[in-house]
């Protein structure tokens, strides 16, 4: 074939149709070969923004990364479908994009962390202290190595994670909410109106004219949907519940014993309380000085009291060792062994008098008071592992050939049989639906059984609780749209119902018009029997007698105005807004002051938002769309 091909090409019409055959190929690798040659993207890029580029494995690893810790949140798999409708595909590519346009941004402004700093960083995580609540390199070790981190990658991270906080700062630390901003939350958090009101309450449907023939019937088409009844399953099913099996469990007072024994102290006392007060100077001559003056009889109040003396007085109270944050002074509080004046110890921001003005006595609860709380948790601790060999010697018998039922009685239990719908409620007496509490409590349950079918040999649902269910699906009620002669009289009544509440809303509207055009509200109400009444110091969050629609309408409506809201079982609430007003702003306001931090984060998010986009249009950024789906799963 090659001797052939270099004979062709000697003369112009060998070399002619070469050409044209390389042109073929060329064309065909375009359309349906290496598109990448036309898309820029190589095989492991995912994306690129500016000069750097994400690559499959960093997302793949930061998505699965999230994914876990969505399962772990949720206490459930997750499968990338449902990751995918959360968005999760999306929030991870955003943040890897964020993080790299603001790399870049760090190295053009010279940006860096020394060495130092990242080590106080570190040290300072509560994730990596020890026991004796100091930074512990095994510890850390230990955490990096579970979540398949090195070292020098962990560092890294934490550098630029450093980095992009200096840009962060940068862009919103001076952040100041607008005044307008404030002046409408304070209108929206503090204005107080008032209104008049009289309510119309709700007739009797009974009483209602008995709708024609032709009304039912058109009334039921349009709504026919609401009287389909739903499909009904009846279920045999046996369910191991830890807790159910942990009332039969007998636990020994021996039992309870040692494990109270074991933590007594840890879980079962109070700790000992001080109430104290320290005095705190900047050099240790000065609080020898105030040392002496205490020991030569003055008094610690009047030493603290002493301009002069230099020190600065914070009182604590009621605070167990623990509580105190500076550990020198706590050792100092502590080592007294009565109310007293320490000697001066050195703190972390200065030297230190402490004044321990009173010892309340760390308590231990008697065995007798907690032994029933050690027998339930031990009893709830058994019980998982006895749920979970009545598991297996339940398979081992439907594995044998043996019914839920027969399995049930062969181990001394008894199965239940229940007709549910699909949200696990039954059929009540009175023909309405009530939820039954064993389903309603196994949502997952309730959804296998109507994933099944009659005859399928379904395997066992774990529960929530650490425990099982198993089923078998005996029947199957299907859903059906009854017809209007079966449930004529429910439709009659929906009917009445429906026209007298038309007509209520008529009637309130009118009303509400007629004190528009200038007719007393008083008046009124008495021409139609009701007694007028006065709302005062209304707020958004409620007020007395009125339902939430008929607060929402007298802010919805400008002083002077009426208007209808909806009121208690079925009634109307005639209303006019008499006055409204707004106190001057106050930030330290209780209300306002909750609400300032959330309102500058949000502020602060917002404009980072906009300062990212803005990097992000100027670096230019590019995402291969087929490369992302492969790397989430979604290209199974």
């Amino acid at each position: 074939m090659l001797g052939g091909l270099r004979v062709m090409s000697k003369n112009f019409l060998g070399r002619t149709i070469l050409a044209i055959f390389a042109g073929l190929i060329v064309i065909g690798f375009g359309f349906f070969g290496i598109r990448d040659v036309f898309t820029n993207f190589r095989a492991n890029q995912l994306a690129t923004i500016g000069n750097e580029e994400i690559g499959v494995q960093q997302y793949r690893a930061e998505y699965q990364n999230e994914l876990q810790r969505l399962q772990r949140q949720a206490k459930r798999a997750i499968t990338n479908d449902e990751a995918r409708q959360m968005g999760l595909d999306r929030q991870v590519l955003g943040r890897l994009m964020t993080g790299a346009a603001l790399d870049q941004e760090a190295h053009k402004l010279g940006l860096a962390v020394s060495d130092a700093d990242i080590a106080k960083v570190i040290k300072a995580d509560k994730a990596f202290a020890g026991m004796n609540g100091a930074f512990d390199q095994a510890r850390m070790d230990e955490i990096l190595r579970d979540n398949g981190y090195s070292e020098t990658a962990y560092v890294r991270e934490q550098r630029q994670a450093s980095m992009r906080r200096q840009i962060a700062v940068g862009v919103t630390g001076a952040l100041k909410l607008p005044q307008v901003l404030l002046s409408a939350i304070n209108t929206y958090t503090n204005e107080i109106r008032k209104a008049d009101y009289f309510i119309l309450p709700a007739p009797d449907a009974s009483k209602a004219a008995a709708p024609d023939e032709e009304a039912i019937k058109a009334y039921y088409d349009v709504r026919k949907d609401a009287y389909r009844t739903p499909e009904y399953r009846k279920v045999n099913v046996l369910i191991a519940s830890p807790g159910e099996i942990a009332k039969t469990l007998q636990i020994s007072d021996a039992a309870a014993r040692k494990v109270y024994d074991q933590n007594a102290t840890q879980r079962f006392s109070t700790p000992e309380k001080r109430t104290l007060a320290q005095l705190t100077f900047f050099s240790r001559d000065a609080a020898e000085k105030a040392a002496k003056r205490i020991a030569d009889g003055e008094s610690f109040d009047a030493v603290a009291a002493d301009k002069q003396a230099g020190g600065v007085l914070a009182d604590l109270a009621g605070r167990t060792k623990a509580d105190i944050f500076d550990k020198a002074i706590a050792e100092a509080a502590f080592a007294l062994p009565q109310p007293g004046v320490s000697a001066p110890v050195q703190g972390q921001f200065g030297w230190v008098l402490v004044d321990v003005k009173s010892i309340e006595p760390g308590q231990v609860k008697p065995f007798a008071e907690v032994k029933d709380q050690i027998k339930g948790e031990l009893a709830q601790a058994a019980a998982k592992g006895e749920a979970q060999k009545l598991h297996d010697k339940i398979e081992d018998l439907r594995s044998a050939g043996k019914t839920l039922e027969q399995a049930a009685e062969a181990l001394g239990l008894q199965s239940q049989t229940y007709v549910t719908d699909a949200a696990g409620a039954g059929k009540a007496d009175n023909g309405k639906s009530e939820p039954i509490p064993a389903l309603v409590a196994a949502p997952e349950l309730v959804k296998a059984i109507f994933a099944s079918d009659v005859g399928v040999d379904n395997d066992s649902v774990s529960r929530k609780d650490g425990g099982y269910s198993w089923f078998e699906v005996v029947s199957i009620d299907p859903s059906r749209q009854p017809g209007l002669d079966e449930v004529k009289p429910a439709v009659i009544q929906s009917l009445r119902e429906n026209n007298a509440q038309r007509d209520l809303a008529a009637k309130a509207n009118e009303l509400a018009r007629q004190i528009d055009s200038g007719a007393s509200l008083a008046e009124v109400a008495a021409a139609n029997g009701v007694q007028a009444q006065t709302a005062q110091g209304v707020r958004r969050s409620g007020a007395a007698g009125l339902t939430p629609s008929a607060v929402a309408q007298i802010f919805g409506l400008p002083v002077g105005a009426a208007g209808v809201a909806l009121g208690d079982k079925g009634g109307r609430v005639v209303l006019k807004v008499t006055d409204a007003v707004t106190p001057p702003l106050d930030v330290k306001d209780p209300q306002i002051a909750a609400l300032l931090p959330q309102l500058e984060a949000t502020d602060a998010d917002d404009l980072l938002e906009q300062f990212v986009a803005g990097l992000q249009n100027q670096l230019g950024t590019k995402v291969n769309p087929s490369a992302l789906r492969a790397a989430n799963g979604s290209e199974q």
